[in-house]
């Protein structure tokens, strides 16, 4: 054998074995390789690089407003425990606990929930969860990474904007987390995607409208029930309408606003919404003085209308644009002449919820109706 035979030879066999040895490694990575490759990390709210757990079957939610996101992702059947509030306050006004409220019921208690209560880490931890989605506001109780050991699971902390308003930027970015560590990335997606288009929608019929009413949202609630001067700058459904309320001038302040009548009368609205959460506040103080109110044209003239309560442990989100449709339709009648919007609304609540919750909450406040009978 020449040495060229001999060179060719061994350049084969090395060649065969380095084959061999990535055919192994590809098809036969180690336990430590196999797990490095199925790790996933998301950033939460709290800027924190989370690992999360290889595989997620048991979770719960502390404070405002997460349990509704895992409801809009449709993840309730992962659920272990719920917060004490949740069962205490019922179902009505929560669009997530007017859906799933059968099945809170039978739900372990995790801690007492609720506005300004801290988590309770000895009951967490009764109910082993694999992943606890955390409200940001939760933060000034007790440090996450505490908390995740404390209880010895994974914690991710999001937050989706301000209570009572619609921050579609920070919303997005929630569900996507929540997509990514629940493994419903594809509902999330198909979600966000369904509120763009409601975003769009709303703005293609309302943005090149050059004379608006005047337009009062009153009752506005805020941490419990409010009166009739009690509003908020800007209105969210208002702001998705390209419409301004008559309280967004009354100040540089944003948020909730208490005004009071002589400013009210002064402005005189074309029309008046009321947050039907507050509206028998409103009736009550009405027949005690109806003076101020009958010195509003929008009184005098049957234009009061009731729209539905949005703010209530975080945002309703669905609600929020359930009632835009609605304003919209009172407002601009000859752009939303297509509309129905009860039928909206329960298109809207199907979207994010999966049932049509119209009804119930008509049942509950009222619904969507002109309210000048009530103040005759």
């Amino acid at each position: 054998m020449n040495v060229r035979t001999v060179v060719l030879t061994a350049v084969v066999l090395i060649l065969i074995i380095a084959f061999c040895c990535e055919y192994f490694y590809t098809h036969n990575p180690s336990s430590a390789q196999e797990k490095v490759s199925l790790q996933r990390y998301v950033i939460d709210d709290a800027g924190r690089n989370v690992t999360l757990p290889a595989n997620v079957s048991r979770i719960v939610a502390i404070g405002p407003g997460m349990l509704r996101l895992i409801c809009y992702l449709n993840a309730t059947d992962m659920l272990v425990g719920i917060e004490q509030s949740e069962l205490q306050w019922g179902p009505t006004g929560r669009d997530y606990a007017m859906a799933y409220y059968d099945e809170f019921k039978n739900l372990t208690v995790i801690g007492p929930g609720g506005p300004g209560k801290a988590p309770n880490p000895e009951l967490l931890l009764s109910v082993k969860p694999d992943l606890i989605i955390m409200s940001e506001i939760y933060c000034q109780f007790i440090d996450p990474d505490t908390l995740q050991r404390e209880v010895n699971a994974t914690v991710i902390v999001l937050d989706y904007g301000p209570a009572g308003y619609l921050d579609f930027k920070e919303l997005n970015n929630s569900l996507t987390i929540l997509g990514i560590a629940l493994n419903r990335e594809d509902r999330a997606k198909s979600l966000i995607n369904y509120i763009q288009s409601i975003v769009d929608d709303l703005n293609n019929r309302t943005n090149n409208i050059t004379m608006r009413p005047k337009v009062y949202v009153g009752a506005v609630s805020y941490k419990g029930a409010q009166p009739f001067t009690s509003t908020q700058s800007p209105f969210p459904p208002l702001s998705l309408l390209n419409t301004k309320s008559i309280a967004d001038n009354y100040s540089n302040k944003t948020g909730f606003v208490s005004l009071d009548f002589e400013y009210l009368i002064s402005e005189q609205p074309d029309v008046v919404f009321i947050d039907e959460g507050n509206l028998q506040l409103v009736k009550q103080s009405f027949e005690s003085n109806p003076s101020p109110y009958l010195q509003l044209n929008a009184f005098r003239n049957g234009e009061v209308y009731g729209i539905l309560p949005f703010n209530y442990y975080d945002t309703n989100i669905a609600t929020a644009l359930a009632d835009a449709y609605y304003m919209g339709k009172i407002l601009y009648p000859d752009r939303f002449k297509d509309i129905n919007p009860a039928e909206k609304a329960n298109e809207i609540f199907n979207e994010f919820l999966g049932k049509p919750l119209y009804q119930e909450y008509s049942a509950a406040y009222g619904g969507f109706k002109c309210l000048s009978n009530a103040f005759g």
